[in-house]
């Protein structure tokens, strides 16, 4: 099952299709049309023969009844021989079906990235498939420790952080940014960011947000507004229920608090809109998870 981490770069990915662009020009230096539009294509590839392979995001460029080009993102946590090796047969499915060129890269925090900055082959009897794909890692991200630097680019500052926010000037200018920019954004940012930090660096986010940002910020009314908005713009009971809980456990990242992985599947898994809604107010307020569950889902006291 994906982790947090990986469907939060993936989210960052698809609202900003222009950030897989930039990357593909900036790290991997390969010139694409600056005025096609971008759109996001189904990660469900076939071959001939009904073998099926899912890549992280397809993202299409041109228009759909003509594309000029196809990039195949993946976020990997930790690079991989094999992961490499099957995103070449997807990328072959997709020259296949597009006729057009195709593009892939890798966003990832490993460290050990670099090492696989290099052609990937499969040979099969006289046929060879070469693939050079683009490797997005630590290395290649910009250690951003100046929030004015921040601000100038803000989705190259969520994957500082998501590569380097270990780091406590990365991420006490992190931190300051935030309280620079309006509530809305902030909690936006702050969502993507710590959902995709490492643990390490989330804890560090958590302790300096408990540090330098007041506990009634009106940043917490800003994820818990954004939390009601979520579920309203879904139109149905179970995108709602998605955005409230989204929403608690922003709430509860933003305020340093621990979430053991039963608590976060309780809280991922719950449909009862108001019972989420009695999560979130108490949220609000709570020192410890299970502030959250006592007397509201008959869960047991905390030792």
């Amino acid at each position: 099952m994906p982790s947090p981490r990986h469907d939060a770069l993936n989210r960052l990915i698809r609202d900003h299709l222009d950030l897989p662009i930039r990357l593909l020009r900036e790290v991997g230096g390969i010139q694409l049309p600056s005025d096609a539009p971008l759109w996001v294509g189904p990660g469900d590839l076939r071959d001939r023969i009904s073998r099926e392979m899912h890549a992280d995001t397809v993202v299409f460029g041109g228009p759909p009844q003509d594309r000029w080009f196809s990039a195949i993102v993946e976020v990997e946590t930790e690079m991989s021989e094999q992961k490499l090796r099957q995103t070449v047969e997807a990328a072959e499915m997709l020259r296949l079906e597009t006729r057009k060129p195709v593009y892939v890269m890798f966003i990832t925090p490993d460290p050990c990235a670099e090492r696989f900055t290099r052609k990937v082959e499969i040979r099969s009897g006289c046929l060879t498939i070469i693939m050079q794909p683009v490797i997005v890692g630590p290395d290649r991200i910009p250690v951003l420790t100046d929030s004015q630097q921040m601000a100038a680019d803000l989705l190259t500052t969520a994957l500082s952080v998501m590569a380097h926010g270990h780091l406590p000037e990365v991420a006490q200018a992190f931190i300051k940014l935030l309280t620079d920019l309006p509530d809305d954004d902030a909690a936006s940012l702050f969502g993507y960011t710590i959902d995709m930090a490492a643990p390490q660096a989330r804890r560090l986010l958590e302790e300096t947000v408990t540090t330098y940002i007041p506990e009634h910020s009106s940043w917490a009314q800003s994820l818990y507004r954004k939390g009601q908005a979520a579920g309203r713009e879904e139109g149905r009971e179970e995108g709602r229920a998605e955005g409230e809980a989204a929403s608690v456990l922003a709430v509860l990242r933003f305020r340093g608090i621990d979430i053991p992985p039963a608590r976060h599947m309780q809280i991922t898994t719950c449909t009862d809109l108001a019972l989420l809604e009695i999560w979130l107010r108490r949220a609000l307020e709570a020192t410890h998870i299970d502030e959250l569950f006592d007397d509201a889902s008959g869960s047991e006291p905390r030792s």
